[in-house]
């Protein structure tokens, strides 16, 4: 599922937009959920740091002597260059520099329903297309493919290893997931799979590769060659 966060210092606002976005994804059955709802800059940025938001909101125009939303989002780009990012503001003149961050979409206030819609088919297009950015393990959880270091298969289970968690899935065999993994992901051993980017030094004395710290994974090297 992507998830989506929402930044703005006024939360009626964001809330009712909220509400017509959360109407257009169930309209397009696009599997995307809004995840945050928030003012806090702070907490977004946590959230952006960790991986926990694919798509984010982010108005320009805060009060409160806040920072504002081009520099703020400047800040996130150099934790996080992969989240969607999505400006709100009641200004068009900022359009031409904001997309210097990486911008999906540019979105005026007051904002017309209709360009909500536009703009969530458009998200849903793009997730479509670059579908393989993420792994569906079950019906209620995806998670990115840049975070997986490897993938271990014990009976009719695969375990999906991150840098914080293990996660399981059922009846999926190796070749199936190579299947649905992107190209930098390959066999490295008759029972894992490894991403291929993740690694940083081959032991092939004894037989695994370093992918981080304390993190290893088997290799057979006729696999490798």
């Amino acid at each position: 599922m992507i998830r989506i966060g929402m930044c703005d210092d006024e939360i009626i606002t964001i809330k009712s937009i909220a509400k017509i976005i959360e109407s257009r994804i169930i309209e397009y059955d696009f599997d995307a959920e809004i995840t945050t709802i928030t003012d806090d800059q702070d907490k977004i940025y946590e959230l952006i740091k960790n991986n926990a938001i694919d798509v984010l909101i982010l108005d320009i125009d805060f009060g409160n002597n806040k920072r504002n939303g081009l520099e703020f989002a400047h800040e996130l780009r150099k934790i996080n260059k992969d989240f969607y990012l999505v400006f709100l503001s009641a200004h068009p003149r900022y359009m031409h520099v904001s997309f210097v961050n990486k911008t999906f979409d540019y979105l005026v206030k007051p904002i017309h329903p209709n360009a909500i819609a536009e703009f969530v088919f458009r998200l849903k297009e793009e997730f479509q297309q670059n579908k393989k950015m993420f792994l569906h393990v079950n019906k209620s959880l995806s998670i990115r493919t840049d975070d997986i270091f490897y993938i271990e298969k014990q009976g009719n289970k695969a375990l999906i290893y991150t840098s914080t968690t293990i996660y399981t899935m059922i009846n999926n065999s190796l070749d199936r997931l190579l299947d649905i993994l992107p190209n930098n992901f390959r066999k490295c051993h008759r029972s894992y799979i490894i991403n291929e980017e993740k690694i940083l030094s081959i032991d092939k004395k004894n037989g695994n590769v370093c992918l981080g710290k304390d993190v290893y994974c088997p290799i057979n090297i006729k696999y490798l060659i």
